[in-house]
């Protein structure tokens, strides 16, 4: 199964200067990778917030230009509009959901997600905001960076 990065996988992967490594571990398979314009565009944003020196911000143009990027459309919708109202429990096709409180997803989150679901991706995350999307919607795989030994 393919792989689509959440925005803190490419943060934590141009924090470090082992992320060539540290990939080939999150992608042992090397299976092909993409990403959301959602999350090159919470990328840049945070880089530009947070005046991102030089070579860091070239190590993310270096690692954005190894991925597939997947454009917002219209065929993103539908599934956006499922995942957001199974999430907040008024998805009537998942009443039995197995959470009774809404889980709150941000809107980027929510597009993220919709293009997993959408296209077939395993999300790879290092946070839980999908993990209650897990085999409903998409396969979730939590990367936690500690175990990288930074």
């Amino acid at each position: 199964m393919n792989l689509l990065f959440d925005t803190n996988i490419l943060i934590f992967l141009t924090k470090n200067l082992r992320s060539q490594q540290i990939g080939k571990a999150i992608n042992p398979n090397n299976q092909k990778v993409y990403v959301s314009i959602v999350t090159v565009a919470e990328l840049k944003s945070i880089a530009l917030q947070n005046s991102w020196a030089p070579t860091k911000s070239q190590i993310m143009y270096e690692l954005l230009d190894e991925v597939t990027i997947i454009e917002v459309n219209e065929s993103l919708v539908n599934i956006y509009t499922e995942i957001d109202a199974f999430s907040q429990c008024k998805n009537p096709a998942y009443l039995d959901s197995k959470f009774s409180t809404p889980r709150n997803m941000g809107k980027n989150d929510l597009w993220i997600a919709s293009t997993a679901a959408l296209l077939g991706l395993k999300l790879v995350t290092t946070d839980n905001d999908f993990n209650h999307l897990h085999q409903v919607f998409i396969e979730v795989q939590n990367i936690k960076p500690e175990t990288f030994k930074i």
